[in-house]
């Protein structure tokens, strides 16, 4: 089983969305976007660990065109799980469809408050108005288990024996083979067996045992015909793991056991995640076992913040092992990120990547599905035909340039964990390379560029021939940008690029296009810097020595300020 679609409905700022879900999932976005919304959403349909619905918190402050408030989740099955499914629910594809109302006034078949239920989609196309296999217990267990991982989680939530817990599940998952074919437990069963006889007879100081016990009682029972026996039978896998298991960390310098407390938040989430990690190895390896009622198997973790108290390699060690975990056959991925590294070890499956914002209080979804990725791929190689007209130009295109393939490939180069950047940030500022992005910020920096409080970040573009790739990226994952460019005085193939920039545009998304006449050094009076690579630190250090006339450097930092929108304190 894995969860490839979610609508949600009246859920926080969340008042009508879709997100399809791939095995790994990433929901980015800035601060405040509705990521945990998705997240907890999913949560409210579980109810794991007893996280529910609550109208006062969960249900949106703003106007809605109803009072219903639900969720929906769309699986895909196996053979031999759509085979055990109910044949009314059965859909083509090997799908299944459900609904949790959170909130409604609908009722149920036999007009109870369809509230806290779940129905599930009949081959027809319509939801039932059964609930989905009877009781609410019993639906609990239909939809696989799920793993949340908050922001700042406790390492007991995740290790303790005593409760349900992932390392307690991992433990029981072995013990339990061992218990059914161990040696070790067959030898440990006779010596308690043997134990049990012998404890029967040991006497205390005054003389009392068990087995008098046993008689003494068994006196008063006769005239009843019956007899009271004591057992001592041989503990369960579940039994021995929650009361005779326990575990340590040990320091391997000193050879002496640490609290978990005494580590780090940082190795206490690397702890956490390593016994889910194992999970997913563990629970591979197991023959899946034949069912007739439906039992799905299906592992969904939730992971808020995973890049929290790890240094970037560290992420990407993390990002790389989530990605791993998602491979595995029931186990499925959603993550909620603020961390360029993430999105960049994602860089070649963008359509993986769910962008959220919130605009009045709303939550809207940008997602890039394999049509719109098409689309893309589309507008970018109108630069081909550009190129065509041009031999110089021409001559620099591979053959493989034309290919869809490469724009995958070309994103993936690109979206490093810096650029990556672009997904979190609320205005990007498209420029052509490494010389404005530093002269930019460093001018951002001294204060002599106004408005760059936005959360605007400064994008690289790689060269003037990308930036309608960018800008086509940008504007189906829902960002606000604005482009500034050399016009190159329109010379041979500029002409058609600069036009290429400007029908990129999107109306709603792109604040504008500027051009700087002809290129910076000539705009800012700056001598050329001799080789392409010294232009960044020739510019800077003209900047820094005094040498660019005030005029040129405020005219050209009012350019930049047209490109930035205007912040809510009016600066």
């Amino acid at each position: 089983m894995k969860l490839i679609e979610i609508k949600i409905h009246n859920f926080r700022g969340i008042v009508d969305q879709e997100i399809t879900l791939k095995s790994y999932t990433l929901l980015v976005g800035p601060n405040n976007a509705g990521k945990s919304s998705v997240i907890d959403a999913i949560r409210a349909f579980y109810e794991k660990d007893g996280f529910k619905f609550k109208k006062e918190n969960d249900f949106p402050f703003i106007a809605t065109v109803d009072h219903d408030s639900w969720v929906e989740l769309l699986f895909t099955l196996s053979d031999a799980e759509h085979g055990s499914l109910a044949d009314e629910y059965k859909m083509p594809s090997k799908r299944l469809c459900v609904r949790k109302y959170f909130q409604t006034t609908s009722k149920t078949h036999d007009g109870k408050p369809a509230t806290g239920s779940i129905f599930g989609y009949v081959n027809d196309g319509t939801l039932s108005n059964e609930p989905f296999y009877g009781a609410k217990n019993v639906q609990s267990g239909k939809f696989g288990d799920l793993i949340y991982i908050p922001a700042i989680s406790k390492v007991d939530e995740h290790a303790k024996l005593s409760g349900p817990s992932a390392l307690r599940d991992l433990l029981t998952d072995i013990m339990s083979d061992v218990v059914e074919a161990g040696k070790a437990y067959s030898e440990f069963s006779a010596n308690v067996h043997k134990f049990s006889k012998s404890i029967r007879d040991e006497k205390t100081a005054d003389d009392r045992s068990l087995s008098g016990f046993e008689a003494e009682l068994n006196k008063l029972l006769k005239p009843w015909d019956s007899e009271f026996k004591l057992k001592f039978p041989p503990p369960s896998a579940a039994e021995i793991i929650k009361s005779m298991l326990g575990w340590d960390l040990l320091d391997q310098f000193h050879g002496k056991p640490q609290g978990i407390d005494y580590y780090g938040s940082g190795f206490q989430r690397h702890f956490i995640y390593s016994l889910i990690q194992l999970g997913s190895k563990y629970v591979g390896k197991k023959a899946p076992k034949k069912a007739k009622d439906f039992s799905p198997s299906m592992n969904l973790v939730l992971f808020e913040e995973p890049e929290a108290f790890l240094h970037p390699p560290q992420q990407e060690i993390l990002a790389r092992s989530l990605m791993a975990v998602a491979s595995h056959e029931h186990w499925q991925v959603v993550c909620a990120t603020h961390s360029p590294h993430f999105v960049s070890k994602n860089a070649a499956d963008i359509p993986s990547i769910v962008r959220l914002c919130r605009s009045a209080g709303t939550v809207e979804k940008f997602q890039i599905d394999d049509a719109a990725w098409t689309a893309i791929v589309d507008a970018n190689q109108a630069i081909t035909a550009i190129a065509m007209k041009y031999p110089k130009m021409e001559k620099k295109l591979h053959e493989d340039d034309a290919k869809p393939e490469m724009e995958a490939v070309k994103h993936f180069l690109w979206l490093n964990p810096d650029r990556s950047s672009v997904f979190f940030a609320n205005h990007v500022l498209l420029v052509e390379g490494p010389t404005e992005v530093a002269l930019i910020n460093r001018l951002i920096g001294d204060g002599k560029i106004k408005n760059a409080d936005c959360g605007l970040y400064v994008l690289d573009c790689i060269g003037k021939y990308n930036i309608h790739r960018f800008m086509n990226l940008l504007s189906r994952l829902g960002v606000s940008h604005a482009v500034i460019h050399d016009d190159d005085n329109d010379r041979d193939e500029h002409e058609d690029i600069n036009q290429l920039i400007k029908d990129s545009k999107d109306a709603k998304l792109t604040l504008c296009v500027q051009l700087i006449p002809g290129d910076l050094e000539t705009m800012l009076g700056v001598p050329p810097a001799g080789s392409d690579h010294r232009k960044p630190q020739h510019v800077l250090y003209q900047y820094d020595t005094s040498k660019i006339d005030p005029e040129k450097l405020k005219e050209f930092c009012a350019l930049v300020t047209i490109c930035l929108p205007v912040t809510e304190n009016g600066r």
